[in-house]
């Protein structure tokens, strides 16, 4: 991974610098190419500032080691994935720390995870493996 990141640190900068946390936003939904690879939700809009490079630097290392594509995902392609992955079966696992979480897997790979604390979502992830 260290060598990954080496290879793409200019790049990974140009796009920090380009693609900064848009003030007030509680999430994302990453494309690439014309595929919704991932959703991510937070409580609130401090948590998504905290992760927001930590996040960005994932999916910008996901896109840069892909192949280019021309077809692009839209709005409505985020909403089939959060739809599709809504409908699985969720089982409770132990958190890390605090809080409640559930993880749900779908045939094909495709995964979600939800970590609650008193009832309120603390951060939902929902990752797309198939492939286009």
């Amino acid at each position: 991974m260290s060598d990954t990141f080496e290879t793409y640190r200019k790049r990974l900068g140009e796009f920090q610098e380009n693609l900064r946390y848009e003030e007030g936003a509680i999430g994302a939904a990453v494309a690439i190419g014309g595929k919704v690879v991932a959703c991510d939700l937070f409580d609130k809009p401090s948590t998504c500032r905290k992760v927001w490079n930590r996040l960005l630097t994932g999916f910008v290392l996901d896109a840069l080691e892909g192949r280019e594509q021309e077809k692009q995902a839209e709005a409505p392609d985020a909403d089939k994935l959060v739809a599709e992955l809504t409908d699985l079966a969720w089982e409770p696992v132990n958190p890390v720390g605090e809080g409640e979480e559930s993880r749900a897997e779908s045939k094909t790979g495709d995964h979600a995870s939800a970590l609650t604390l008193g009832g309120v979502l603390v951060h939902g992830s929902l990752v797309s493996s198939a492939t286009q």
